[in-house]
């Protein structure tokens, strides 16, 4: 590295900001999958840097500002790759500087290019070309099994809430001095171990005790190396297996490696092999060394990504043309209920009784949305004889690219009557006439395959998510075959199919084998599933599993309120969630997506571990968390500060010791 090129810019801009480190080990980055699941995790440190520095442009409640910070990316790569792209790409995504170097021969593999940036680093601080010294770090790799690769990532870097969380706890716990992902702590001589699924498969294929015991005399010639002596060799002690994890700076004992490189130089591998090589001792010191001296390894889980339920009904549509002026705020409008909450004006802050036909209000509701740590939207989606009925407002979202956030949409297919104007006489087409003819399904995948392609359409595994809100029929089974195929005839690698579990429909016996096992997943649709819930279950969230008869992913969820009071003024059905509820519930949640796990299989490491909560902003039926008049910005803080204070592990393997599991 040249340091001169970097010295006059870095020192012009100086700033006592929190510096860390990304030191990424990127020989693999010519590969497109592995590139684009590196930039994501980095996109993710930059938008997590946008809301430490953005912090004060909403008011939230009872949410800890994160402190500032900056970050370096160091990575390397092959010759072949055009580094200057490298550069540009990464500046983009936030990062303050690119440090780049190239790799002839990949000795040592991502161990010994770790180390080599290392010293690039330190360089960097004695020659003055950066202002101070990084707090902490982030080592990430190329990992070419792209399953294993997701689980990290989704882990360390899945979301900006789970970055802030971890600068929040490697700067405020000085017992915990690293992070690693979900299921990847290797613990020394226990009996009970609580892994990743993919990784206990690698560990169990061998030998759960080799994987650590044979690697010991190496361990021991490596820190006898170091320090001149040995460690007890009954000592109990962890590492992060895969070799990618945050850690604080001090913690890792920098000059302690650097002064073993060229001993370490001698002795590297210059073809790979699976276990026992010098690089594989270095591997577990990594972890030994602080573990030795006291300091904590920590796990966190997968990144949870929330999903609101985007209601795209908030302007005049052609039912109601003849009625000039009449939107669905109209009721929510001339209510005099005391008990309901109503939009939060925009001079204070809010939205107000917006139009959705305005691209600035839409705008606006993404950054909002974004700020918050939502990931994304969920459009309720109406297709009623060959037309997109309601879909106007997804149709300007393509047009002018508002809001500018994730989506995907939820097949509504069901009677619609609880609006302001009632859809009924055109849904009973639904039970009617059934789902039309083959000609019909191709002009709804035709209607729909333009938003598929968008770059904020949700995908998983390449393909589309789409959620059919009731998959009640086996007529939909041949629906979904067909866009399954014309999908791949698109050019896409198909359609990821959900259905959503609720009271809302009965699910008949002979449905899970012959209409529910096509279903790629199913959805815990609030607050319709609260019925099904266990009574230990949180008044507004999931927090676990329902018991099914396929085996099946489920997508967790939560709801803000409800009252259909607007539209059932006799016995209405009402389920009021204070916004501490709300904030403790889903506290709850994220800790049993860490926690209560079978000891074998470490759970919610479904990737991506989307959570759809109830609603953006359905006013109509009281459940929003859009700012209001009654509670702010409340329930978006609740999410804000579960999400930038993730649970975290610590000692997994003792926890399940004590345990009958």
């Amino acid at each position: 590295v040249d340091f001169s090129q970097y010295q006059n810019d870095s020192m012009k801009n100086a700033s006592n900001t929190k510096k860390i480190a990304l030191f990424v080990q990127g020989y693999g980055i010519d590969d497109e999958a592995i590139w684009k699941d590196i930039t994501q995790c980095i996109r993710n440190v930059g938008e997590a840097k946008k809301l430490a520095d953005n912090f004060s442009d909403y008011p939230w409640v009872d949410v800890q500002q994160p402190e500032p910070f900056e970050f370096d990316v160091f990575i390397t790569h092959r010759e072949n790759v055009n580094f200057a792209v490298i550069e540009s790409t990464l500046e983009q995504l936030g990062a303050d500087q690119v440090f780049g170097s190239s790799i002839l021969v990949n000795e040592g593999y991502d161990i010994k290019q770790f180390l080599e940036q290392l010293e690039i680093a330190e360089n960097l601080v004695k020659n003055k070309t950066i202002s101070s010294g990084y707090q902490s770090f982030l080592k990430i790799h190329s990992k070419s099994h792209a399953k294993w690769r997701r689980v990290v990532f989704e882990s360390l870097c899945g979301s900006p809430g789970n970055v802030l969380t971890v600068l929040r706890t490697l700067k405020s716990d000085p017992n915990i001095g690293m992070i690693a992902p979900q299921g990847f702590v290797v613990q020394r001589q226990v009996s009970q171990v609580a892994l990743a699924d993919i990784f206990h498969r690698r560990i169990w294929d061998s030998s759960y005790q080799k994987y650590f015991e044979d690697n010991v005399q190496n361990m021991q010639l490596l820190y006898r190396e170091m320090y001149s002596k040995d460690f007890d060799p009954e000592s109990q002690f962890s590492f992060s297996g895969g070799t990618m994890f945050w850690c604080r700076y001090r913690d890792f004992r920098v000059a302690d490696w650097l002064r073993i490189m060229p001993w370490l130089s001698e002795r590297w591998s210059n073809k790979y092999k699976r276990d026992l090589q010098i690089e594989h001792a270095v591997e577990r010191m990594f972890g030994v060394i602080p573990s030795l001296n006291g300091i904590t390894i920590a796990e966190i889980g997968v990144a949870v990504k929330p999903i609101a339920i985007y209601h795209p009904h908030y302007n005049e549509i052609p039912k109601t043309s003849d009625r000039h002026g009449f939107t669905e705020w109209s009721l929510l409008k001339q209510s005099d209920n005391d008990r309901l909450v109503k939009p939060l004006p925009a001079k204070e802050g809010g939205l107000g009784y917006y139009d959705l036909n305005n691209a600035e209000t839409r705008r606006k509701q993404g950054e909002m949305a974004k700020a918050a740590g939502l990931h994304g939207f969920m459009y309720n989606h109406y297709w009623i004889l060959n037309n997109a009925v309601l879909g106007k407002i997804p149709e300007l979202m393509l047009q002018d690219g508002y809001p500018d956030i994730p989506f995907l949409f939820c097949w509504v297919n069901e009677q619609l009557t609880d609006f302001g104007v009632s859809l009924k006489e055109e849904t009973d087409s639904l039970s009617k006439e059934g789902y039309g003819e083959e000609e019909d399904w191709k002009t709804h995948f035709n209607y729909l395959l333009p938003f598929f392609r968008h770059r904020n359409y949700i995908t998983i595994e390449g393909k589309p998510v789409f959620v059919i809100k009731k998959a009640n029929t086996l007529a939909l089974n041949s629906y979904m075959d067909l866009w399954s195929k014309l999908a791949r005839e698109s050019g896409l690698d198909g359609i990821f199919f959900v259905y959503c579990l609720g009271d809302h429909w009965t699910i008949k016996k002979s449905m899970w084998t012959t209409v529910l096992q096509e279903y790629d997943a199913a959805l815990h649709l609030h607050p319709q599933i609260k019925s099904f819930l266990s009574n230990e279950s949180p008044k507004s969230s999931s927090s676990s599993d329902l018991i099914l008869k396929i085996n099946q992913q489920q997508f967790w969820g939560a709801f803000t309120s409800y009252d259909n009071s607007l539209f059932q003024e006799s016995n209405p059905s009402i389920l009021h969630i204070p916004p501490k509820q709300f904030k403790r519930d889903i506290r709850t949640t994220l800790e049993q997506m860490s926690n209560r796990l079978p000891a074998s299989v470490v759970g919610r490491i479904d990737v991506p571990n989307l959570f759809f909560v109830s609603a953006w902003n359905d006013w109509n039926k009281q459940s929003v968390l859009e700012p209001s008049d009654k509670f702010g910005f409340s329930y978006l803080s609740a999410i804000k500060h579960n999400l930038e204070n993730h649970p975290l592990v610590i000692d997994r393997q003792q926890e399940y010791q004590n345990q009958d599991w």
